[in-house]
Parts: C-alpha cells; structure tokens; sequence
C-alpha cells in the first residue's frame, strides 16, 4: 500500500473557553500566518453578538417590568455565551499552542507554544487541534482555558456512565444440555 499524501490544505480547529474556529491554510503556511487568521476571527464583531446558543432565562416574564429584570444594563439578555474570552487587538495579546498528551484520550496535561515562523507541515498535523494562549496586562501567558464539550446528548451520556444492568436471571427450570427434542405433534 503507497504512503498516504499530506493534504495541501490543513483543516485546523482552534479552540478556547466554549468556542472552536475552523482554519483552513495551505500546508507552506506559517504559525504567524494562522496567527493573523485568528487574530481576525477573535476581533470580529460577530464574536460578541449574542446568539441562539445563550443560556435561556430562568423564568419567563408573566408580569409587567418582570421582563426587566432579566436583561443587563446594556439591555442585553443573560449576556454572550463568548464574553469570557478576551478581546484581543493585535497577534502579539495571544500565542498559538498545541497539546501534549500523556495517553490517547485522555486530557491535555501541558501546552506547547509553537514558533511562530515554522511551516505548519512540520508542527501540526490535518485536523489537529490548536489552542489560544492569552496574554494578560503584564505580557505574561495566561494558562489555556477551554471546555470540552460532549459529543452525546445528555441521556446518552448519563446511561453511558451508568453502572451496567445485571445479567438476566437464569431459568430455574432443569433443561438439558445438547440437542433439544422437538415438540410432540
């Protein structure tokens, strides 16, 4: 069976806090490269609009001026769900980083920055996930703040945590082994 052929195209999945970005570059691209890609996806405006994905409030207005208390003092609803993540202004308030992993699945237990003017051919690899290391007042890295979300409804996952139902009684009833006579007619 022949090597497989490295993609020309790296599809990449940059995360922090609950939010995932989907980069895609040319296998030639540098870090600084993705860097100024990512930079533009967490300035954009539409980072900060609220979206279908807010928290609904806890209790529906049933009442005149109930509605008010549930809105901030911008008017806004329970807020965004990406107002944790720091606003950034320029590719020097974040670096890019990837996990090191003791076992397969298991959590990242450290983060990697990557050098910025290495091709990402050589660090990364196709649908590989890249993690957002801020900055803080001082310039100093804040450590990597991510959720991993769960690929299974809630019910699934409960029943997959779920200790497993005991095997099914045993027939009481003697019956012998090896071949079984059929019925009388």
């Amino acid at each position: 069976m022949p090597p497989r052929v490295p993609p020309k195209i790296y599809i990449l999945l940059l995360k922090t806090h609950r939010l995932t970005i989907f980069l895609s570059a040319p296998q030639e691209a540098t870090v600084r490269s993705l860097k100024a890609e990512a930079l533009s996806a967490l300035s954009s405006p539409v980072l900060r609009e609220p979206t279908d994905s807010d928290p609904v409030p806890e209790c529906i207005p049933t009442a005149p001026g109930e509605d008010e208390d549930m809105f901030d003092v911008d008017g806004n609803g329970n807020g965004n769900a990406n107002e944790d993540i720091p606003v950034v202004t320029s590719a020097d308030d974040f670096e890019l980083c990837r996990a090191i992993r003791c076992r397969q699945n298991a959590a990242p237990s450290a983060y990697e920055v990557l050098d910025a003017d290495s091709q990402i051919r050589v660090l990364l690899s196709n649908w590989e996930e890249v993690y957002v290391q801020f900055r803080d007042e001082n310039g100093k890295l804040v450590p990597v703040q991510f959720s991993q979300t769960s690929l299974l409804d809630e019910e699934e996952e409960q029943a997959r945590r779920a200790p497993p139902p005991p095997p099914p009684p045993q027939p009481t009833t003697p019956m012998g082994k090896g071949k079984r006579k059929a019925p009388p007619e």
